[in-house]
Parts: C-alpha cells; structure tokens; sequence
C-alpha cells in the first residue's frame, strides 16, 4: 500500500488534531518528568531547568532527566514504528497521535541541547563529551528500538 500523500481538508484537520492531542501529552509527560527531577535528587537546585547561575562543576549541570526521557522515546518510538506501525501509512492517525504526536512532544533534544549549553559554558570538553553522549545514546536507543519492535 502506497502512502497517503494528500489529505482531504477532513483528513488534514483529523490528522492536525491527532498530531496536537499526542503532542500536548507528550509534552505534559515530559513536563512532569523534568520536574520531579529524581535522577538529581540530593543535588543543589538551580531554578528552572539549569538556566540559573552557574555552579563549579560542570558535572552537576549534566540534564539527566532530559538524556533519560529521550533514549526511552527515541527506543519506544523506533520500536513502534519497526512493529506494530510499521506498516502503517504516515497519515493513519493512529501514527500520527504516537509517533508525531506523542513522541514528538515527549522527547526532546533541542532543549537537550540548550541544557549542554549550560555544561559547555563551565566545560568545553564536559560539553562535547554530553553531546557526543547523547547522540550516541539516541543512536543506541534507536538500534535497540529496532530490534525489540522486529522481533
């Protein structure tokens, strides 16, 4: 079956609210996540995110929460879409609501990286190694999301 690849204006608003419904819960998912910030509990509180005033070590500026949510979207998702997606067109809307949607909303590595600005500012090197860690760690995420959605 050939994708889909132009919508009917009913089709078009089915699948921009599918897209929006996933998305606002995937980013409350992740919004709720980052702020109970248990992967750095015990650590000292800079305010919002990291962008508060810098501390000595660049280490305590490591998103962690951030690093963690986006491998296990990033595996979930390429999970999904190796299994039970797979075979789906890009706009059946049960895709749309997971994938683009929900995933799209959950991970994020734009502001993964605006958070390893904060790290690079104390730490070039500490900067690149997060970086080149959380490419990697995606990477990996989404090997091991192939594997577990073909089996």
């Amino acid at each position: 079956m050939s994708p889909n690849t132009s919508l009917t204006f009913n089709q078009l608003l089915k699948a921009v609210g599918a897209v929006a419904i996933g998305g606002a819960l995937g980013t409350l998912a992740r919004d709720l996540l980052l702020h109970s910030n248990w992967l750095n509990y015990g650590a000292p509180t800079t305010g919002w995110y990291g962008y508060a005033p810098l501390r000595a070590s660049w280490t305590t500026q490591i998103p962690w929460m951030l690093l963690l949510i986006n491998v296990v979207g990033v595996c979930l998702a390429t999970s999904a879409l190796s299994g039970p997606l797979h075979h789906r067109d890009p706009n059946d809307l049960a895709r749309l609501v997971i994938i683009t949607g929900f995933f799209g909303g959950f991970t994020s590595y734009s502001g993964l990286f605006v958070d390893i600005s904060v790290v690079w500012h104390l730490s070039v090197g500490g900067g690149l190694l997060v970086a080149v860690g959380a490419v990697a760690s995606g990477v990996a995420a989404g090997w091991l999301g192939l594997m577990i959605g073909r089996r």
